[in-house]
């Protein structure tokens, strides 16, 4: 079977994960940073207390997790995908499969829930999605293994 090049729906999957992948890096850079340099999470809002009995003794070291893992490489990945990169499915799957964990981490440790949390739970869900969609669509499941 050939892989489809030109569909619609392979056309709209990439610009949504484009946008999700974009806007969850924008804002986890954003908060990020904004954890790196006030590791008391006071700008965000928060405090250390959250982090009683995880293994984090202050907000430095999730923001550099945040700043990095969905942040520069949900950039990187969203980058790809706009240069159609001929893998860009696999990454937009994995990227979903780091933001639900790094959500599903939250609900575990943290004592305390945001809305913000289930709307990136969604998109990492999305992500998941689209980047499987895409992986069927084009063709690309011998990728996985």
């Amino acid at each position: 079977m050939k892989p489809l090049k030109n569909s619609s729906g392979i056309k709209a999957a990439r610009v949504i994960a484009i946008v999700l992948l974009t806007t969850v890096g924008i804002t986890a850079m954003v908060g990020g940073a904004a954890l790196v340099l006030d590791p008391s999470g006071q700008s965000m809002d928060t405090n250390i207390e959250s982090l009683a009995g995880t293994m984090f003794e202050s907000y430095r070291a999730p923001g550099i997790i945040l700043f990095l893992a969905l942040g520069v490489m949900g950039l990187s990945v969203a980058l790809l995908t706009m240069g159609n990169y001929t893998n860009h499915p696999i990454l937009i799957l994995y990227q979903g499969i780091i933001l639900t964990g790094w959500i599903m981490a939250q609900l575990y440790l943290l004592p305390f829930t945001h809305y913000l949390q289930g709307v990136c739970g969604i998109a990492g869900i999305m992500l998941m999605l689209l980047g499987s969609y895409l992986l069927i669509k084009k063709n690309h499941l011998r990728i996985l293994y």
